[in-house]
């Protein structure tokens, strides 16, 4: 990978974080979006499934996936900030401090689904894309987006949905809040499938690195590569 390209997948994994934080901050923040109510999270999460791929073709799957497991971290260790700052002594009212409290800290297990959705749908997401690729090459490069995310989008709703509130809804519920959210993102994420244009197909030589181990001295890393 050129110097170039590696600056690139930086500013695409920075982000690719940066987007999903994003994305959570503003889901306190209700719109009505083509006839559907919903929350601001849908227009920026989305585009995180595309900036996703744009790692993958930077870098490959392996690297996708580590990206994946970092932003799902980061995401966990800013709740358990917010957790323990909301705890501190405050400088507002106990109201105020209360109010604040709740913005900052879901519950325990919205906070679960949102992590478990995310992770298992943009894991997903990498496995049809790396499928596409294996199938078609470098040619229909949309297609590798629009079909990864015509499988994670939906399935990251889904998987939030069982987990936050199966057992408190009934199947009309389900379905409701399913399908208005769905369309909507995947709106966005077809408008964010351009982007994928804008960065360079990875390098052979990130095939070895599945062959090459962190034991391994730098000379045998190199042997391996030539």
């Amino acid at each position: 990978m050129s110097i170039r390209n590696l600056h690139i997948l930086i500013l695409v994994s920075v982000a690719y974080v940066a987007a999903q934080m994003v994305a959570d901050i503003s889901s306190l923040r209700s719109l009505t979006l083509f006839g559907f109510s919903v929350g601001a999270f849908s227009i920026a999460y989305p585009l995180t499934f595309t900036l996703r791929d744009m790692a993958h073709k930077l870098a490959g799957p392996y690297v996708a996936r580590t990206l994946i497991i970092a932003a799902a971290i980061i995401y966990l260790l800013a709740q358990a900030f917010f957790a323990i700052i909301t705890g501190l002594p405050p400088e507002m009212t106990p109201e105020e401090s209360a109010a604040l409290g709740q913005l900052l800290t879901p519950e325990w297990r919205y906070l679960l689904a949102a992590v478990v959705a995310s992770v298992l749908s943009q894991l997903a997401d990498t496995e049809i894309y790396t499928r596409w690729v294996n199938r078609f090459g470098r040619e229909h490069q949309w297609g590798r987006v629009l079909a990864s995310n015509l499988i994670g989008i939906p399935l990251d709703r889904i998987i939030f949905l069982a987990i936050a509130f199966l057992g408190d809804w009934s199947g009309d519920q389900f379905a409701a809040a399913f399908v208005g959210t769905t369309i909507v993102r995947l709106v966005f994420g077809i408008i964010s499938i351009p982007g994928v244009y804008l960065v360079e197909e990875h390098s052979e030589d990130w095939i070895h690195i599945t062959e090459i181990r962190h034991t391994d001295p730098p000379s045998f890393a190199r042997a391996k590569r030539e």
